[in-house]
């Protein structure tokens, strides 16, 4: 896969850490060492897991077995399948997770324990204990769990980004589920059936995250995902990850299409040509992504769950991990109408909403921070005054049924916007960004989309998009769109901050939004400090800027224009340096509750 050398994030080598190992054969070779070394002392099988996460790619398994079979060590292979439940005995309790709701789950709490055969597990044990072969290989998902941690000589563990996660869901039968467990109806907007998704979501995601991080704590090797497979001892693997969340970290850009998708990101940034449009290109959307790493010769990519799991602290802050844990609170990405279509009329819920009905942790909360826009762009943003919100349904609820157009415009506001306009979207609030116009949308992670009307448009496989009418009314807050000003949600600037070279200027933050955005000019250089708080920041004018840690030249880190970075709360003070008339957007978790 292509990457940009912009996107790398670079670790100095160092020579004092076990060397990373690059295909199956230095593997072979290590084991067949190990192999050697512990039969001189005590004539027993080298046992050995190889787990990962949904969609690893085990043929590095049957490789290693070929390999080692030809140095004349034999091999017995097990599956992890055979320490659980059968699938569905685990599909009974798993099921109501991803049925509660037409369109939605609910969020699984427990772990992948919860459904190990404990006997079949002792049974399994005792089986390898009478094995007369040389090395035994455990693999699969759960391979390395509770009642074996302690049973292997080496623990690998195979990662997988989000986007090989997706792929992976979309093309191959899913463990846990019975054959007809799940149906094909409905189409989500990520190319699976409507049950298929619910269940990566809700299920499959918690469940796997808990256990990667427990896994990561234990193992030995960490084999790579994504671009270039590479088996990384964990103490070179902990080190890498420890100084790359302890220096500001770019993730790798991921770009979907859209119905109403536009051209100016296409325009700007290395698009695959067969895109039609780009609608959303994520920047820190922190979940969905991954880190490319250099150190030394090698390049690999990390999921940026992975890394958050390794150093959290450092990364968030400890005020930050205290509410959130191991959760990233914000995120960031365009959004690109230009000559492209309206968005869908949307409402997001509020975070008690999410937490009673999909044991979420975090509602949505939006803000569009509009780049460039043509003269007749518009954002729609709350409900006219006067209105009246059981008409709204009603009207809505035709469109949906008789596949009818919506006069949407009869209810909800519309706003001219330019560039450097903030608009602020509290949870509830009915909205949508117009078309012809990039905006960089800032928000809480990772939410819910509740449309209420999509012009009758399908997606991009040809079916019309889900609307969720239900949901969306239950949540709109008639009090945030009805009895007060719209112009308490097109924020006023106030400068905070005067440095010889530029200022930073504070948009003004409402209680209902728990980031503040602010805006920083500067010619040449700015000095900052985290203040124990991780910092977004997003070049929005200016070629580049450099970033540096206050006295150390190690951490000088280029961002291009349009690009983003994140500051780890733990870097302190540092300076940005740009050329003549830089603009940075920057966003952080803010302290005022109002």
């Amino acid at each position: 896969m292509e990457y940009l050398e912009s996107d790398l994030n670079i670790v100095p080598k160092q020579s004092n850490l076990k060397p990373i190992m690059n295909n199956v054969n230095e593997v072979s070779s290590f084991l067949t060492r190990s192999f050697a070394e512990g039969r001189a002392f005590n004539h027993k099988p080298l046992i050995i897991a190889f787990d990962g996460y949904v969609g690893a790619d085990w043929s590095i398994v049957f490789r290693l077995k070929e390999e080692l079979e030809k140095h004349g060590i034999s091999v017995n292979l097990i599956e992890s399948i055979d320490f659980f439940k059968n699938s569905h005995e685990i599909w009974g309790t798993i099921e109501p997770y991803i049925t509660v709701d037409e369109h939605f789950g609910r969020m699984y709490k427990g772990d992948l324990s919860d459904f190990l055969d404990e006997n079949a597990v002792v049974k399994v044990k005792e089986k390898i204990k009478k094995s007369s072969d040389n090395v035994i290989i455990c693999f699969g998902y759960g391979s390395s769990n509770k009642m074996t941690n302690t049973f292997y000589d080496y623990v690998f563990y195979i990662d997988v980004t989000h986007e090989d996660f997706i792929k992976s869901v979309q093309k191959r039968n899913l463990w846990f589920v019975p054959k007809g467990g799940l149906n094909a109806q409905g189409a989500a907007d990520v190319g699976m059936s409507v049950q298929t998704f619910k269940l990566t979501r809700y299920v499959y995601a918690p469940l796997f995250d808990k256990h990667r991080r427990n896994v990561l704590r234990k193992m030995d090797f960490y084999v790579s995902a994504g671009i270039q497979q590479k088996i990384i001892p964990r103490p070179t693997f902990d080190y890498v990850m420890s100084r790359l969340s302890q220096q500001p970290f770019k993730l790798k850009p991921l770009y979907i299409q859209g119905p109403w998708g536009g051209q100016w990101i296409k325009q700007k940034r290395r698009i695959p040509e067969n895109y039609r449009n780009c609608a959303w290109a994520f920047e820190a959307v922190t979940s969905d992504m991954s880190l490319l790493v250099e150190f030394g010769e090698d390049v690999f990519e990390v999921p940026f769950d992975t890394f958050l799991a390794k150093n959290p602290k450092y990364i968030l802050g400890e005020r930050v991990f205290n509410r959130f844990g191991y959760f990233f609170p914000l995120r960031v990405h365009y959004d690109d109408s230009y000559d492209g279509g309206n968005m869908a009329i949307q409402v997001h819920p509020d975070h008690s909403y999410v937490q009673k009905q999909f044991s979420e942790k975090v509602g949505q909360q939006e803000a569009y921070y509009i780049v460039e826009a043509k003269d007749d762009s518009e954002v729609f943003l709350g409900l006219k005054d006067g209105i009246n919100l059981d008409d709204f349904f009603e009207d809505a609820l035709k469109s949906k049924e008789n596949r009818t157009s919506l006069d949407y415009q009869k209810y909800v506001n519309s706003f001219h916007s330019k560039p450097g306009d903030l608009f602020l979207i509290p949870s509830g609030t009915v909205h949508a960004l117009g078309k012809n116009q990039v905006c960089l949308e800032i928000g809480t992670s990772y939410g819910y989309t509740f449309h209420i009307y999509d012009y009758l448009r399908p997606d991009l496989n040809g079916n019309l998009r889900e609307i969720h009418l239900d949901h969306a009314f239950s949540v709109l807050n008639s009090h945030l769109n009805l009895n007060f000003s719209p112009d308490r949600l097109r924020p006023t600037l106030e400068t905070i901050r005067v440095q010889r070279n530029g200022a930073e200027y504070l948009f003004e933050r409402i209680k209902e939004i728990l980031f503040e955005v602010r805006r920083i000019e500067f010619s040449t250089l700015w000095e900052d400090d985290t203040f124990g708080d991780f910092h977004i920041l997003t070049v929005i004018k200016g070629d580049k800027i450099r970033i540096q840690s206050e006295g150390s030249t190690n951490s000088d880190i280029t961002v291009y224009n349009s690009k983003t970075i994140i500051v780890p709360a733990c870097f302190g003070r540092y300076t940005i340096q740009g050329g003549q008339n830089c603009v940075v957007v920057k966003v952080l978790i803010k302290r005022s509750t109002t």
